[in-house]
């Protein structure tokens, strides 16, 4: 007795983790797909498989084909990474308030997932806990890095793996595709490794021939011999997930695909249904049932009666126009008796069009099977396999059957089909797949940055080197950015500070000339065009400036404004200044184009902490936006000077001759602590000793250099004749007050004296 078969093996599929097992089964192709009541249960991949990532030793790895989102299996972990931040703010002591550090963490880890025992094309999209990680064009929704490995024979181990755990200790995980994060950071996911979830991309296009589905499964278990070249299909993403027999992945497939496998003597031999009748029965050619006799029926029909047939078949799939989310179609026939409904569930993708039509061939093949005839034919028919299509004449009408079994006898050949028709393979359905939520990845925002090496805005006492620093975000995602400083000319960075604000910048579209610095400036104005349309600039009063409003960075110098008019074409009209605030006297003059504007602000200006070591030396800086990575940012070079500890320049000289000729200088010295005039009270110092070195300048030469501890100093004529060999009735001159930690403050210049 022959029969069709789907399988000569019952392998578990796995990959290479998990072995290949089974033995030898047989099937008959039963009502389980044409009808009838024979009950059946084909486990293969379950759709809940698809959705919970896993990690735990021994775990089965999944085969991917086409394409297919899936869960994967952690096989790697560094375990978590903590970064610690420190931000201070404040100031110390001498009045300068309190400091307050603020200490922060942030987690990340780097870990390895596996995803096929099959190689791969690519990774697509990536979901953390459902939401959208990693998009089509390979942006991550967070910091860190992420490396594929496709699973070939020949991939070498993962550089960081190896780093951490050592170069003979590390799996290169041959023939398996995995990938790796790289720092992921963790705070968006509880400070965990989130579930994820990846569209894995397992063959070129995307998709692949049902023939190579149906030969790799093969070949895996072991069968010498087979055919499937009849399967043509393309199958847009299936997927193996654990220890499957093989019999039950092909059984699922050919579900939906309609094929049968019958076994010959050369191996097995894979036939879609969608074929013309291989054999035509000659009425004259059917022989009479055994111990019949006479002029009866030569065929006997059997007819399952309605109640025992499905009302409605249903279709769980994997719908990629829902992310690859299960999907739902379903086939129901109306005014039938039957209350059986039939459900299917296959990790199979495919569009609700497909899945739609598929569920409606399903229920008219259950409802055309429900014929089944039984004849005998003679030897000559000897060669007739089972899956082969017959065609009958029943009541002067060709009709096509499906032969289930043949039993050869001493007569000739019992047989026993079911009724088919390929008109019914062919279904253009339409359904729709339903809303879903667009998710999308919003690209990091670049972050720009501005390196104010200036004195601090408050006045506070400073004994530290300390460098501020503010930063504009260009369109996209921003959670703030990290300065990241290179001491070793931009070879390695390390993040000395962090910044959740974006600051107020702009560029200056006008030239700002010369102006008073002693009193308001009311000539001049400045034109700015903001790097974010979203921010604005407002006017103060002027007691208001006074009090310490509206004091913004140009081009060096520190100007505050009273006046800020939004014009018509987006630019800011600023006026009322007042100049050279905080030292900067020396660049009031000099302004050119198209400088930078930086509105300076406790809560958008950021102070770095720096190295005294720094002080004179190139350091290289880059602004980082959180999430991003350093070596995607070009640095910023700045010759650090420590302004901020710097002497202001003294102020007010005045000089007096005696009758021999010596000169006397005195002087006003200011404050970079403090500095405002209070009552019986001089300004602090703002040092821990006070001195200047005055320059006796002949031209651009020094010629003398002298030394005083407080604001005066005598040049006598004799030492006037010894630098330039006469008593000298003007002098140009530099007067810099002398800090403790960096030296000679800002020189007052002063020519012809």
């Amino acid at each position: 007795m022959a029969s069709v078969v789907l399988t000569v093996v019952g392998t578990a599929v796995g990959g290479p983790i998990g072995g290949l097992i089974g033995g030898l089964v047989g099937r008959r192709v039963d009502q389980a797909i044409f009808g009838g009541v024979a009950s059946r249960i084909i486990e293969g991949g379950r759709l809940k498989d698809l959705t919970v990532q896993t990690s735990a030793y021994g775990e089965s790895v999944s085969r991917v084909y086409g394409t297919m989102r899936l869960p994967g299996n952690v096989v790697w972990s560094s375990g978590l990474k903590e970064t610690r931040s420190e931000k201070a703010e404040g100031g110390g002591g001498k009045g300068g308030g309190q400091k307050v550090t603020t200490v922060t963490f942030t987690y990340s880890a780097s870990f390895a997932v596996a995803l096929s025992g099959r190689e791969i094309s690519d990774v697509g999209r990536i979901w953390a806990d459902g939401k959208l990680l990693r998009d089509s064009a390979g942006t991550l929704a967070v910091g860190g890095a992420l490396r594929i490995y496709n699973g070939t024979d020949f991939q070498n181990p993962d550089p960081l793996i190896e780093a951490l755990e050592g170069a003979n200790n590390v799996n290169a995980f041959r023939s398996l595709a995995y990938v790796v994060f790289d720092d992921l950071e963790l705070g968006e996911y509880a400070n965990r490794i989130p579930n994820l979830t990846f569209e894995v991309i397992a063959d070129p296009g995307g998709k692949i021939l049902l023939s190579a589905i149906i030969s790799d499964i093969c070949a895996l278990s072991r069968v010498p011999f087979y055919d499937a070249d009849d399967l043509d299909q393309l199958v847009s993403g299936y997927i193996i997930s654990g220890p499957v027999k093989s019999r039950s992945a092909i059984e699922e497939l050919a579900q939906i695909y309609n094929f049968d496998v019958v076994e010959q003597e050369n191996g097995l031999l894979f036939r879609t249904l969608d074929r013309v009748s291989d054999v035509v029965i000659a009425p004259d050619d059917l022989a009479m049932p055994s111990g019949r006799s006479g002029t009866g029926d030569k065929i006997t029909l059997t007819r399952t009666q309605d109640l025992d047939l499905p009302r409605e078949i249903g279709l769980s799939f994997i719908d990629p126009d829902r992310n690859y989310q299960t999907g739902h179609q379903r086939a129901r026939r109306l005014n039938v008796a039957s209350d059986i409904v039939r459900h299917n569930a296959v990790p199979l993708v495919m569009s609700s069009d497909q899945a739609k039509s598929f569920s409606e061939i399903q229920l008219d093949l259950a409802w055309a099977g429900r014929e089944v005839v039984s004849f005998n034919l003679p030897h000559k028919y000897a060669d007739l396999l089972p899956g082969d299509i017959i065609t009958l004449t029943i009541d002067d009408e060709p009709q096509d059957f499906l032969l289930q079994e043949t039993e050869t006898g001493l007569q000739g050949l019992s047989c026993l089909a079911v009724k088919f028709s390929r008109s019914l393979l062919n279904r253009n359905s339409f359904a729709d797949s339903g809303p879903v939520p667009l998710q999308q990845v919003e690209p990091l925002a670049a972050s720009q940055l501005f390196v104010l090496d200036m004195p601090t805005i408050t006045g506070e006492n400073v004994t530290s080197p300390a460098l501020f620093w503010a930063v504009a975000a260009g369109p996209g995602k921003w959670n703030g950015a990290g300065l990241y400083i290179s001491r070793d000319n931009d070879q390695t960075y390390t993040q000395i500070d962090f910044s959740a604000v974006e600051g107020v910048s702009g560029v200056v579209e006008n030239i700002l000339t010369e102006g008073p610095t002693a009193y308001w400036d009311d000539v001049n104005d400045l034109l700015v065009r903001l790097d974010n349309p979203d921010h604005s600039l407002f006017g103060e009063t002027a007691d208001a400036v006074l009090d310490g409003a509206n004091i913004a960075w140009v081009g060096g110098e520190i100007i505050q404004f009273r006046q800020a008019v939004l014009e018509m074409d987006g630019r800011f009209r600023l006026s009322g200044f007042l100049r050279g605030r905080r030292g900067t006297e020396r660049r009031v003059s000099g302004h050119g184009t198209s400088e930078v504007f930086v509105l300076l602000t406790p809560a958008t200006v950021n102070a770095a902490g720096m190295n005294f070591s720094d002080i004179g030396q190139t350091r290289h800086f880059k602004a980082v936006t959180a999430g991003g990575n350093v070596e995607d940012v070009s640095p910023a070079n700045h010759d650090f000077s420590a302004e901020i500890l710097k002497p202001f320049s003294p102020v007010h000289v005045y000089a007096s001759r005696d009758s021999g000729g010596t000169l006397t200088l005195k002087w006003i010295r200011r404050s970079r602590v403090g500095g405002d005039w209070l009552d019986n009270a001089d300004v602090p110092l703002g040092e821990l000793f006070e001195k200047y070195d005055i320059e006796i300048l002949d031209g651009s030469t020094v010629v003398r250099t002298l030394t005083s501890d407080m604001p005066e100093i005598t040049y006598p004529a004799n030492l006037q004749v010894n630098d330039f060999g006469a008593i000298q009735a003007s002098l140009d001159l530099r007067i810099m007050q002398i800090s403790d930690t960096v030296g000679r403050g800002w020189p007052l210049k002063v020519d012809n004296i």
